[in-house]
């Protein structure tokens, strides 16, 4: 059995990275001997993250052979299909899709989180295409929505949870990441981790976070930023730092997903713009505050009854008080990351299904 697998992997991005390991392992936790290709950007990178068969997403001949000889294509997870970064992406992603189909092969869309498309000619391709796949399966609620708004209405839609979840790390990482990084372990402080990211609409909101930061180091927590970009996410965390006037940290090494998750399971609390941040966060079990700079950031904080942080620093620090000492909202997500965990394996027996439904 083959499976080849699309996304935005091979970017250094530790959420899409976090994906692929998450949807690979699921699967091969039902079939062991399962084999994957992997259309990234850095095939020789993702040959040694993953220990997969990886070719080059842009190379033609190499993505139409794969196909040709794979049983199934995964398109996804993650935000693979919006407009806002750019439509080239969108537009290819699509043509994968499409190129799968024309050689009969099944195709799932798997946990994805669909939009913004704001592009009607995008739309349109996307319901299109959409409506010739086998399964799509969905992140969240609100991505079901935009779907069958898009008119589709052929293949299944079901709501599960972002591939994520069903990664924990252990404690061999955990001892790891303590020896690498003896600040996550030092002293009495607590801990507040923080993800950044450039987006030019929230241009300033830096100096009103800074403001928030040195508001906790002084009141006994340290700041330790967790770029999950590598190596776009260590500027920008090193312009919020330069807008502080206390000591922070900053982990300026690429990390694994296992070390990611290692690192943050320390934390007492994550303020992140990086969605999978948070859900690095509450799939440990670590309380969270999101600063919404995309729809995606607001429905997955909707899924654990929060709201984005406000973008004035009192009420920031109003609101991040008021997670630090709420049990009640951190058993909450707890719970909540503990169902979700479950949905997250569900999108790999729903895939396999279509696989032996098509082999029938």
């Amino acid at each position: 059995m083959k499976i080849a697998l699309s996304g935005y992997y091979g970017f250094d991005n530790a959420g899409d990275e976090a994906l692929l390991l998450a949807i690979s392992s699921s699967i091969k936790n039902l079939v062991p001997d399962c084999d994957f290709v992997v259309f990234s950007g850095n095939p020789a990178k993702t040959r040694h993250l993953h220990n997969v068969r990886a070719v080059h997403n842009m190379n033609p001949w190499s993505v139409v052979r794969e196909l040709f000889s794979s049983d199934l294509l995964i398109s996804g997870g993650g935000s693979i299909f919006q407009d806002v970064t750019s439509s080239r992406s969108l537009l290819y992603y699509i043509s994968v899709v499409l190129l799968a189909r024309m050689l009969g092969k099944p195709v799932v869309f798997y946990a994805q989180g669909v939009g913004p498309i704001r592009r009607p000619f995008n739309r349109w391709l996307l319901g299109r295409v959409a409506n010739r796949v086998n399964l799509i399966t969905l992140r969240d609620q609100a991505s079901r929505e935009f779907m069958l708004n898009l008119g589709v209405r052929k293949p299944p839609l079901q709501v599960t949870a972002d591939p994520v979840f069903a990664l924990q790390t252990d404690d061999n990482t955990k001892e790891e990441m303590l020896r690498c990084f003896p600040f996550l372990a030092a002293g009495k402080d607590r801990r507040i981790g923080v993800s950044v990211r450039n987006w030019p609409a929230l241009q300033g909101y830096q100096q009103n976070l800074a403001v928030v930061l040195d508001h906790f180091k002084r009141a006994g927590f340290s700041i330790i930023f967790v770029p999950m970009d590598y190596p776009e996410d260590i500027k920008e965390s090193e312009l919020v730092r330069s807008y502080m006037q206390e000591e922070s940290y900053l982990i300026s090494d690429e990390l694994t997903t296992a070390q990611h998750l290692a690192v943050i399971s320390q934390l007492d609390l994550m303020v992140a713009m990086r969605l999978h941040a948070l859900i690095f966060a509450a799939s440990c079990g670590v309380s969270f505050a999101g600063i919404s700079y995309d729809p995606k950031i607001d429905g997955f904080l909707d899924l654990f009854g929060q709201r984005p942080l406000a973008q004035s620093s009192e009420l920031m620090i109003a609101q991040i008080e008021e997670l630090l000492h709420d049990q009640a909202a951190q058993n909450q997500v707890q719970a909540q990351a503990d169902k979700m965990r479950a949905q997250s394996r569900e999108n790999a027996r729903l895939t396999l299904d279509v696989l032996y439904k098509s082999n029938r």
